[in-house]
């Protein structure tokens, strides 16, 4: 039996059932800042060069699922479309900014 994770309605959905809400959602997403500006571009530095774009979540997707809020991975007004080197800063994945990596030794 699939894991399932639950909304704050008290349905659930599996991991699949998320992903395809989410890739829905921020399609969705993409189209509604085109529409409405004509390009699209990072909503962190506003630019449009800041490449590649990604759809960034506010409240991570596993947070949501693990607070019984999952509807939170498809709502677009938990979402951002920012560049992928401000999304790797919000998320603490590029080493760059990673504060373990500064070397304390003198």
């Amino acid at each position: 039996m699939k894991p399932t994770y639950s909304t704050s309605e008290g349905e659930r959905f599996t991991t699949s059932q998320i992903e395809r809400k989410m890739n829905y959602a921020k399609g969705i997403l993409i189209d509604k800042q085109l529409q409405e500006h004509g390009y699209n571009f990072c909503t962190e530095c506003e630019r449009n060069d800041c490449k590649p774009l990604d759809c960034a979540h506010i409240i991570s997707v596993k947070e949501a699922k693990e607070t019984g809020r999952s509807e939170l991975c498809w709502d677009i007004n938990n979402m951002r479309i920012i560049g992928r080197v401000h999304h790797q800063k919000q998320d603490g994945l590029n080493l760059q900014f990673n504060d373990s990596n500064v070397n304390t030794r003198r």
